[in-house]
């Protein structure tokens, strides 16, 4: 365990992982029950200095009061034990994710936290989107659009919210449920414009994570006898769910 020694002779927890706590268990309420008011105050009171600095009082000549004190620091001692291991656990996880990530921490774990480190969660997370955007090919997709989705706008500029909304499709989806996808939206009159509000979808619209599904699932698909299915489902709602299920913008993930 990560203890020092006292100048009063206990040990205490090094600084950056001493336990900022001490509990008392309910278990412990016969013992206490037992004492008269005024040695139970004492008992009370010698807790938070040996709590902090193992610094022991003297009731060698309280037997009981002595008895008390040993029962109730002993269970002071275990839970500093597990607290220990926990914080060294910590700071072992912490090492390995930045080992992981090739990154050089200068960590210190103190209750159980991160502190003292040169790199936020917060900056993992963007070490993380840049690796996975790497592995990305965003022109692809966008490429792939254009190429299949010749009735559509074109798409000319991947925009950051654009490559989230694909990075967001990309954890459910693959590049081939993409391609399905510019594939019926082409075959789709309804989505190319013919339907009753002259509307048509574009490529943020597609990739929104409720149209992409609704697409896939073969929502918009032509019917056999001709006509547009999209407008069958127009008769099914609201105005209101109209204009949710295909007048949305989709650059939201």
């Amino acid at each position: 365990m990560a203890y020092t020694p006292s100048k009063k002779g206990g040990q205490i927890l090094d600084d950056e992982i001493k336990k900022p706590s001490f509990l008392v268990y309910y278990d412990n309420e016969v013992v206490v029950l037992r004492l008269p008011d005024k040695e139970a105050g004492k008992l009370f009171k010698s807790l938070f200095p040996y709590g902090r600095e193992e610094i022991k009082p003297d009731f060698e000549k309280n037997p009981a009061l002595a008895m008390a004190f040993d029962i109730l620091s002993m269970t002071i001692d275990r839970d500093k034990e597990k607290y220990v291991k926990r914080c060294e656990k910590n700071r072992e996880n912490v090492q390995k994710r930045w080992d992981k990530a090739g990154k050089q921490s200068n960590t210190n774990v103190y209750a159980g936290k991160q502190s003292n480190t040169k790199h936020t969660d917060k900056d993992m997370d963007k070490e993380r989107d840049k690796e996975r955007d790497s592995n990305i090919n965003y022109q692809q997709i966008a490429d792939m659009y254009n190429e299949t989705c010749i009735s559509f706008p074109r798409l000319t500029k991947l925009s950051d919210s654009r490559k989230r909304a694909i990075r967001a499709r990309l954890n459910q989806y693959t590049i081939e449920d993409f391609k399905r996808l510019f594939t019926m939206a082409e075959e789709s009159s309804f989505l190319k414009g013919q339907n009753n509000r002259n509307w048509s979808a574009n490529f943020d619209w597609l990739i929104k994570d409720s149209n992409m599904a609704k697409v896939l699932d073969g929502n918009y698909m032509d019917r056999k006898g001709g006509g547009e299915v999209g407008a069958d489902n127009q008769s099914r709602g609201s105005a209101a769910d109209f204009y949710e299920q295909f007048l949305g913008t989709g650059d939201s993930d």
